[in-house]
């Protein structure tokens, strides 16, 4: 079989439904997007096709700043996987993301994906650093772990808008500690990755979702019912208590689910399990363009 890859066009939309629409248990974000990416001028949607010009493989790439690039959407028809149709397309995405002035390229997969590392592995990327999202689910009528089931009792701190002079302090403490190591100073946007600045922390502040407490800081935004954290900057003796204060936070407004986004440490990990957390984790990848 010959894989060509060329740019997405808007009549690719359907036959690129056929083969996503399934790809998880809750279904696919693709779809949903597929159209809107078409648009965009700071990414191109790539796909993959046989002979006959149908696609059977697509992705994504998006520049995160003027030197980062983010590869992600990746699919491939279930009848042309194992053949080099999703190696095909990343190379092309990595061409055109250097073309556009980005040094690095990244994506992330699911720890379980052995698949997924392997293809990623042989095109020439390394893994770079592992991520836990703990997830828990606050929705009414759940059991409560951390009260057995009885009423819910409150931690000891509770999170608090950050002023603008938490700034400095809140960047310090994460910049110099294990957090930022352990993450290569990644900062999650979504469910994509870039270096993080002090205008992230200054960006939170201004939009009020940096918090803080005794035990730390954290940005935090919800929407829909579901409350994001994708930034915590704390210290091994105050994780469990900054943990209970997030949760606290989803709880007070009135949030049904939350998520996390943290490098893997146990430490942090243990907190957000005894704040009765979920844990998944992923691998984000990168290569040199």
């Amino acid at each position: 079989m010959t894989v060509r890859v060329r740019p997405a066009r808007l009549d690719d939309r359907e036959p690129v439904a056929a083969f996503t629409t399934g790809t998880f248990e809750w279904g696919d974000y693709v779809p949903d997007r597929f159209e809107g990416w078409l648009g965009a001028e700071d990414s191109t949607v790539l796909v993959a096709t046989d002979g006959s010009d149908v696609p059977i493989g697509l992705a994504r790439v998006v520049l995160m700043s003027d030197r980062e690039a983010w590869i992600h959407a990746a699919r491939v028809h279930p009848e042309h996987r194992r053949q080099g149709v999703g190696s095909a397309i990343n190379e092309e995405l990595c061409a055109w993301a250097s073309s556009h002035g980005a040094l690095v390229a990244r994506l992330m997969t699911e720890d379980w994906n052995e698949a997924a590392q392997g293809q990623v592995a042989g095109s020439g990327y390394r893994r770079v650093s592992t991520w836990s999202w703990p997830m828990r689910d606050l929705s009414v009528g759940r059991i409560d772990p951390v009260t057995n089931g009885g009423r819910r009792v409150p931690g000891e701190e509770q999170l608090a808008s950050g002023s603008r002079a938490e700034i400095d302090p809140a960047w310090i403490a994460w910049s110099s500690s294990e957090l930022a190591s352990a993450g290569r100073g990644l900062f999650p946007i979504g469910w994509t990755f870039r270096r993080m600045t002090i205008d992230d922390v200054h960006s939170a502040s201004r939009s009020r979702e940096l918090m803080q407490c005794a035990s730390g800081w954290v940005i935090a935004s919800g929407e829909n019912d579901h409350l994001s954290v994708p930034w915590v900057a704390t210290n091994p003796l105050d994780a469990p208590k900054l943990a209970r204060a997030v949760v606290d936070l989803a709880a007070r407004r009135n949030m049904a689910s939350l998520m996390v986004m943290v490098p893997t440490i146990d430490w942090l990990d243990e907190a957000f399990e005894r704040s009765g957390c979920k844990i998944n984790r992923g691998y984000v990848w990168a290569r040199e363009l």
